[in-house]
């Protein structure tokens, strides 16, 4: 059975993904618009289940992009969640969503909310989410949202057949850090140098010490995890003096470009080990990519 559709619209990453976090396991297909040109145009051409709006979004405003819901017969029915910082918004609303919320939303919050609109199919299995994804000390995801996101890119392949998706494990060699910071401050450091180098939609985790995990969804062009990760270097040149460690310089990275021939997550994680193992033997005078390609048929 199909699974039930959300459109999430908002402009601020860490909030769109957390939003996809708990609706994704709460059973639904999502995805995301950060513009509200691009939120228009996707509603043009899909019905969605359900709708997660922010007010205050760049282009066109969520205001206007509700009152184009409740004026299209085909999606005037959509269920509409209201997001905002700001109560003169919501109070100046024209026409009405089916619940406001106020920023900051919490995990539990947004859970409680999906299950008093009753939108959850009683034959799709949903789990409910209590904890907050993002690792407090490093503002990194945790394990379980990492894994939660790859098993979705793994069924997207397996159910399109063409959807590629990548994961990159990056190995840090911290030398020495300033007295005054801590081992976690500095890889949450380095991690937000990382933010600008990755789309709004990829992932990045970690959940063992110095390693971190960078997740690819819906790769076009299979060149991409290499662009990425060459910029995520430069990236990290550039940011060197400001983070104040000694890193080894170049970084070691595993790229394993993935398809539907993948049984699980764990079989995923195992080979982007092997992609960094193999990365760091070839030694200084190699590249400081391992390029693996899943290739099971």
């Amino acid at each position: 059975m199909e699974k039930p559709f959300a459109l999430i619209i908002e402009d601020e990453r860490d909030i769109a993904a957390l939003f996809r976090y708990v609706i994704d396991m709460a059973g639904y297909r999502t995805e995301l618009a950060f513009h509200g040109k691009e939120a228009i145009e996707r509603l043009s051409n899909s019905q969605p289940d359900l709708v997660v709006l922010d007010l205050n979004l760049p282009g066109v405003s969520g205001h206007e992009i509700l009152q184009l819901i409740r004026k299209d017969k085909r999606i005037s029915h959509t269920k509409v969640i209201v997001i905002t910082a700001h109560a003169h918004m919501a109070s100046g609303l024209s026409v009405e969503p089916d619940l406001i919320m106020f920023k900051p939303v919490s995990v539990e919050q947004l859970s409680n909310l999906i299950d008093r609109l009753h939108l959850s199919d009683k034959s799709i299995k949903a789990t409910r989410i209590q904890e907050n994804p993002l690792d407090e000390t490093t503002g990194l995801y945790k394990q379980s949202f990492f894994i939660n996101r790859l098993n979705f890119a793994l069924n997207q392949s397996i159910e399109t057949k063409t959807y590629l998706f990548a994961v990159l494990l990056i190995k840090l060699d911290i030398k020495d850090q300033p007295k005054h910071q801590n081992r976690e401050s500095v890889i949450r450091e380095i991690s937000q140098s990382f933010i600008g180098s990755i789309r709004p939609t990829d992932t990045i985790a970690l959940f063992e010490q110095d390693k971190i995990y960078m997740l690819v969804e819906n790769i076009i062009n299979k060149n991409i995890p290499i662009m990425i990760a060459n910029r995520l270097e430069k990236k990290l040149v550039e940011n060197i003096v400001n983070i104040g460690s000694v890193i080894q310089i170049p970084i070691r990275i595993g790229i394993l470009l993935c398809d539907s021939g993948y049984k699980n997550h764990d079989e995923i994680l195992r080979d982007a080990k092997n992609a960094l193992h193999l990365a760091e033997v070839q030694g200084e005078e190699y590249s400081k990519y391992y390029y693996q390609v899943s290739v099971r048929k």
